[in-house]
């Protein structure tokens, strides 16, 4: 564990991908593959089931500490609390004995097990461990920058790895033998590319078109009498939404169903802010979902057509998103705006015969909304004045560019008070240091910004958008997840041509 604890310190000092890369090929060089795999499991959080409650249990309540990390607040507890170490196991474990440690305890003993290993271990590490198990590990490493070093190390396909990951999961890309799609193991879905205009959806060929809902994505497994419920990011909401599984449950044989939920009041769509409620303690949220695609029924079906899955899919249940086929710009422009009165935002248009490119966003599927929109990192925030004068109401907003974020711009606009008021007891928790009126802060809080334009400025890397305002607060996403400086770019050359 020594080694670990140097390697997320080197990853730790550098905010370069490519020297990240670097750093995970060099200390990987001499691991065996089970070795590689474990280290995944630490640096990407994957080891489940040490809860808070486990944490706490195990090591005491380190949470009076906590100011936005994890290790700091473990590292400053274990410290102040005259950690020493207690030898209840062998000292010097390995990577590959910790975690094999921890996967293999059982539900009742992971407190116990878990004790064991940390009075082994230097407070540094220890507070390490206890990060990733918790799933703040902040050393910016993601599976991005993870599975690229693997490749590059073991002369592999990064694409292909990456295909491979997003259909398979993490298990398939250390194990030599082929798998195939199968209800239960959780994949990344098909996206969409935007559309600059609707004439690009016509000239693209994608003439059926089908509503695009604001809610959030769902992908239903079904194996016999076994249904899962999985996020875009795999991750397993089932009991977030009985009302799915108890509708999948009377359709006959195994499939995979892609849709979204959505949250509803009288009948009328809500924002998105609303259906996340069905992850906090409250339940009282009116849900609805439709499906659009089905990627499984009695084997994989992603590799048929567009039209073919959607014959299967609405021969199956009653609950699909309506489909109209529009192969003319101006007909499509006159309808797009009752698509918006109907509480949708905005349309997906789909070509006849592609096939669902797990895991990738294609023209396939084209999207085209009301206004434009990116994911942005805020990476600064300045104090309001009157009302908002006792909140971080006024934010910058970040890109990458290349390796690096860069500001785009700044808004005050979009977020209910509440809202503003959570998101400054978040920011206040990440703060670097003092500006002039406000802080910078770690690049934690992923916002999707929606915006009506773009200008050459001066004053930022390039560009600046104009009459942003935040959507929404996107807890679903991490830093690397954010949007370009080439998304916006693009933009620009469609509003303004040439530079």
């Amino acid at each position: 564990m020594e080694r670990f604890k140097n390697l997320c310190r080197d990853l730790m000092r550098t905010s370069s991908k490519k020297r990240k890369v670097e750093i995970l090929v060099n200390y990987m060089k001499d691991l065996t593959p089970r070795e590689r795999e474990v280290l995944a499991k630490l640096l990407l959080s994957m080891i489940d089931g040490y809860t808070l409650s486990v944490i706490k249990e195990a090591v005491g309540d380190f949470t009076t500490y906590y100011r936005g990390d994890t290790y700091e607040a473990v590292f400053n507890y274990l410290s102040q609390k005259g950690y020493r170490q207690k030898a209840l196991i062998p000292k010097n474990l390995s990577l590959l004995e910790v975690v094999n440690s921890l996967e293999r305890a059982s539900k009742e003993n992971r407190a116990t097990v878990l004790r064991g290993i940390v009075f082994t271990l230097d407070v540094e590490t220890a507070s390490l461990l206890i990060a990733s198990l918790l799933k703040d590990l902040q050393i910016g490493v993601g599976e991005g920058i993870f599975l690229e070093s693997l490749a590059k190390l073991e002369g592999r396909n990064y694409e292909e790895m990456k295909n491979t990951l997003y259909t398979l999961g993490w298990g398939a890309i250390f194990e030599s033998n082929i798998y195939e799609l199968n209800p239960g193991i959780p994949f990344r879905p098909m996206l969409a590319e935007k559309a600059m205009s609707l004439n690009e959806i016509i000239k693209e060929g994608n003439f059926w078109v089908e509503p695009k809902l604001d809610g959030i994505r769902v992908l239903v497994h079904k194996d016999g009498e076994k249904i899962k419920v999985f996020s875009r990011r795999g991750k397993d909401i089932t009991n977030q939404f009985p009302e799915i599984v108890e509708y999948v449950y009377e359709i006959e044989g195994s499939l995979i169903l892609d849709g979204e939920a959505i949250a509803l009041r009288d009948g009328k769509i809500l924002p998105f802010q609303n259906i996340m409620r069905r992850f906090a303690e409250r339940k009282n949220v009116n849900v609805d979902f439709y499906f659009f695609d089905i990627v499984y029924f009695g084997s994989g079906l992603f590799k048929e057509s567009y039209i073919k899955r959607r014959s299967i899919l609405e021969d199956i249940v009653d609950k699909s998103l309506p489909r109209f086929f529009i192969d003319k710009e101006d007909e499509l422009r006159e309808k797009f705006p009752a698509f918006i009165s109907k509480g949708y935002e905005g349309i997906v248009c789909k070509k006849e015969y592609g096939e669902y490119a797990i895991g990738r966003r294609t023209k396939d599927w084209l999207k085209y909304k009301r206004t434009f929109e990116v994911d942005a990192v805020i990476v600064a925030a300045e104090w309001g004045h009157g009302r908002r004068r006792n909140w971080l109401s006024d934010y910058h907003l970040a890109l990458w560019h290349g390796e690096e974020l860069v500001e785009v711009g700044k808004t005050f606009k979009g977020l209910t008070d509440k809202e503003m008021s959570y998101i400054t007891r978040r920011l206040l928790e990440l703060k670097i240091k003092d500006i002039p009126d406000g802080i910078v802060v770690k690049p934690k809080i992923v916002v999707e910004v929606e915006f009506e334009d773009i200008q050459i400025s001066p004053k930022y890397e390039k560009y600046t958008l104009r009459f942003a305002r935040i959507k929404r607060i996107r807890e679903d996403k991490d830093p690397e997840d954010a949007g370009k400086i080439e998304e916006i770019e693009r933009i620009y050359r469609y509003l303004h041509g040439s530079f």
